[in-house]
Order: C-alpha cells, then sequence, then structure tokens
C-alpha cells in the first residue's frame, strides 16, 4: 500500500471513533448532565460527608469515569455501582476500575437513571444538571426509605432538607438524608 492510502485510512479510523464518542457524548447531555470529571478534593470530601464505611454500599448515578466510586471502594472500603449511559465513559470507568485494582469492588452498568432499576443502598452519589436532579429526586424518594445522597454542586429541589454542607474551593458537596 501507497504511505497516502495509509494516511487515509489512519484518518478514516481517527474519525468514525470521533463520531462515536461525540454520538456518545451527545446522548449524555440530554438525559441529565454532560460528562465533567471531578476532582480528588471534592470526592474525597463527599465520602468524608457521607460517613461512607467499609462495606457501604454506594451508588453513583450518571458515574462518568467512575472517580468517585474508585476512590470510596479504594479508600473508604465500599461495595460501589456506577450506572452510565454513555458506552465510551462505561468503557473508561471498567477500565480505571481494573487498573485500579477495585473491579471486585466496583460494578459499571449501562443504562439511563431514569429507567434503570435503582439498586439497594447505602449512600446515593449525584453530580446532575438542576433540571436531571429535580427529576430523579422523586424516583429516589419513591425507592429508598433511609439513604444517604450525596451532591456535588447542584440541590435537589423537592424540599429535600441539606443536613450538611462543605465548601472545596469553588465546589460544593452536600449531604441529604431521609
Amino acid at each position: 500500500m501507497e504511505l497516502a492510502t495509509i494516511i487515509l485510512l489512519i484518518v478514516l479510523i481517527c474519525l468514525c471513533i470521533f463520531s462515536v464518542f461525540m454520538v456518545a457524548v451527545t446522548l449524555t447531555i440530554f438525559s441529565g448532565a454532560p460528562w465533567v470529571p471531578t476532582n480528588k478534593a471534592i470526592t474525597r470530601a463527599m465520602c468524608g460527608l457521607g460517613g461512607i464505611k467499609p462495606g457501604d454500599r454506594v451508588v453513583d448515578l450518571g458515574c462518568g469515569d467512575a472517580s468517585m466510586l474508585l476512590v470510596a471502594a479504594r479508600e473508604y472500603g465500599a461495595v460501589c455501582i456506577g450506572i452510565e449511559l454513555n458506552p465510551v465513559l462505561v468503557w473508561l470507568a471498567r477500565w480505571r476500575a481494573y487498573r485500579n485494582g477495585v473491579s471486585d469492588m466496583v460494578t459499571i452498568i449501562r443504562g439511563n437513571i431514569f429507567k434503570v432499576d435503582l439498586p439497594d443502598t447505602d449512600v446515593v452519589v449525584l453530580y446532575l444538571l438542576p433540571k436531571a436532579m429535580q427529576k430523579i429526586e422523586q424516583r429516589l424518594r419513591d425507592r429508598y426509605t433511609h439513604v444517604k445522597v450525596l451532591s456535588h454542586d447542584f440541590t435537589l429541589s423537592g424540599g429535600a432538607t441539606i443536613k450538611k454542607e462543605q465548601p472545596v474551593g469553588r465546589a460544593t458537596a452536600r449531604l441529604y438524608e431521609w
């Protein structure tokens, strides 16, 4: 093969990969929130605020790359489930769990957080836009009677009372309980 043909094939493969990624990102944006990575400082603050301890079950709705779950599993001994719609992020989250040695403690499910059966849990983690927070709140209240809800930045709006709040740089971690 000629060099020009090889370069053209490489460009086409890159365009295909980019197209798949963009479709996946677009799906995620319209269903709850775009993916924005959570830094370790806010992740650790949220785990501490929620009092996560070994054996706790933690569910992250819209887990992205599983940053929160990796810290909860590795540093706090939690058993974690992440639910994510974007197939690229599902793959990335599973790979990161494997690379961090916690794939036995972190399960990633590909699904829509508004449609999947929500698993039993002690702690729910949310980093969603306000409209999605409002939409998920009633679903959480219908599903769980005793649960801690950790929110990164955005608040629940349906009369939920903030139990604790902790600023971390420009972000805020919030704890709700019901």
